[in-house]
């Protein structure tokens, strides 16, 4: 039997057409908040199934919401768009009723919209996308769904061959430094006194619109762009310290922007830490997954921030076995928490599975949130003791640094991050941060996010031909050697197609 009224209820444009923004929850709240971020827009087309990957509290129902507007005020039938959360169900056969309670609805039309949203919330929901491919559906249907469990949705997604999914997977992360200067800075701008800073910061977005750089450029390329950006490092500097706080999480972002208008100190109400905390303890345990082991974990990896060491060093010290931690971090990365970075061997031109690793949380503000959870701590206090602490602020700069390299090249399933970026160290334990490939050439990443960097703080090995050094103001270019600020860097590194 279909509740039809919890079906309905989900379908506001059912009733209302385009005017249903007015009564949605999700759009109606989103469109209030101080921004309201625009993400790219993936192209449905009739006969493919798409699967959009990203942790809880990024945005993705809000995306799918927008999304189906869009598609209204180009001229869908309102009619022929479902969309439901499977947080509602509690089978496969009750989603499966729901759909064909849809399609009776629309047993006339020919191009159909199907959305649903966090469809790991149910058990084998890929037999469901596989019995709506194999039905023939698909021929006047297009299906996007999407899941905070990044696990589930490979392994099961994996079990779709053939049936219009490749290459219509897409992952949705936190801001980049790039969207967030592009799509917040408007905002900014409107709570600054001082006109010739306001104006700057307009001429910036400006620029950054017109201009980005690819990680493949040659030096002289690179160097052409970033001289645009030059005369802006006051403000790339500004806005770049708010990212160091906020990160890009839309709802963290939007909190700030609250309190910003309302004091011209920088404050973030804790409760926004709590909600990604709960989320995150919330999606762990749903994978059966311990809260005292993930605690655990998470002490060690705050504490270890930015050092390489190897998984038995963890275990040993989390006082878990090695395969158990494994595990656990497996879990953390796929649910989009952390960023496992492996060292590189370059005699094997591979990665070393048995070397150390580096563990970053793949946004600032999800660091500052953890060591709150784990201290009982304020947030805004972490922050504002991490900030100050200048070695710990290189080391979250170093995460920032890492998560955007991988955003930059990453291609679901297709182009993990251990096939192009890694570390590196030596026998005397002396590193690189990161070594990223593209095609066949091998680039390194440094961050020295401090005053007074030279291109002869930079160590040096045979493999590598270019050498890009994060710094905090330094500016240079060499003839193999490219010193930049990272804010400046980072404004411009445009990210991958497959990340909105």
């Amino acid at each position: 039997m279909v509740r039809i009224r919890e079906v309905t209820d989900q379908n506001p444009w059912w009733k209302h057409g385009k005017r249903f923004i007015a009564f949605d929850k999700d759009l109606k709240e989103a469109k209030t908040k101080p921004v309201f971020f625009n993400r790219e827009q993936i192209k449905l087309d009739k006969g493919n199934i798409y699967v959009l990957r990203g942790s809880r509290q990024v945005g993705k129902t809000t995306y799918i919401k927008d999304l189906i507007s869009k598609l209204i005020k180009n001229g869908t039938n309102p009619q022929s768009i479902l969309y439901l959360s499977s947080d509602f169900f509690i089978s496969r056969r009750e989603l499966r009723k729901s759909i064909t309670y849809f399609l009776d609805r629309n047993i006339d039309a020919n191009d159909l919209c199907i959305f649903i949203d966090e469809i790991t919330s149910v058990k084998d929901w890929n037999l469901e996308l596989k019995y709506l491919s194999d039905s023939g559906i698909l021929e006047k249907a297009r299906i996007l769904a999407t899941g905070s469990s990044a696990s589930a949705l490979r392994k099961r997604g994996e079990l779709l061959p053939g049936r219009g999914l490749e290459g219509n997977e897409y992952y949705m992360r936190p801001l980049c430094f790039r969207d967030f200067v592009l799509q917040a800075t408007e905002h900014i701008r409107a709570t600054i006194q001082e006109k010739e800073f306001r104006d700057s910061l307009s001429e910036l977005q400006t620029i950054l619109r017109k201009n980005n750089i690819s990680l493949g450029s040659t030096f002289d390329q690179l160097a052409k762009t970033l001289y645009l950006i030059s005369p802006f490092k006051r403000e790339l500097g500004y806005l770049f310290g708010i990212y160091l706080k906020s990160g890009g999480y839309p709802i963290v972002v939007n909190e700030y922007m609250a309190q910003r208008q309302r004091s011209t100190s920088f404050s973030i109400n804790s409760k926004v830490s709590e909600v990604l905390m709960r989320d995150i303890i919330g999606n762990l345990t749903k994978l059966g997954k311990q809260e005292i082991m993930i605690r655990q974990i998470l002490r060690e990896i705050s504490e270890k921030y930015g050092s390489h060491y190897s998984f038995s060093k963890l275990a040993n010290d989390v006082g878990i076995t090695h395969v158990t931690t494994i595990d656990y971090l497996e879990a953390l990365e796929e649910s989009f928490i952390i960023t496992i970075l492996y060292a590189f061997d370059f005699k094997k031109k591979d990665i070393k599975f048995k070397g150390d690793k580096k563990i970053f949380f793949q946004d600032p503000f999800l660091f500052h949130s953890v060591r709150s959870f784990l201290t009982g701590r304020d947030v805004n206090e972490i922050i504002e003791e991490t900030l100050q602490n200048e070695e710990l602020a290189s080391k979250v700069v170093e995460g920032i640094v890492t998560s955007h390299l991988t955003t930059s090249q990453e291609i679901p399933i297709m182009r993990e991050p251990k096939t192009f970026l890694w570390f590196y160290y030596n026998t005397r334990r002396k590193e690189i941060d990161n070594v990223l490939q593209i095609r066949n050439t091998y680039s390194a990443t440094e961050v020295k996010y401090q005053s007074g960097v030279t291109s002869g703080d930079v160590w040096r090995i045979p493999q590598v031909k270019q050498y890009v050094i994060l710094t905090k103001e330094d500016f240079e270019i060499e003839e193999k050697i490219l010193l930049v600020p990272v804010d400046m860097f980072l404004a411009l590194v445009e990210k991958s197609k497959r990340i909105l």
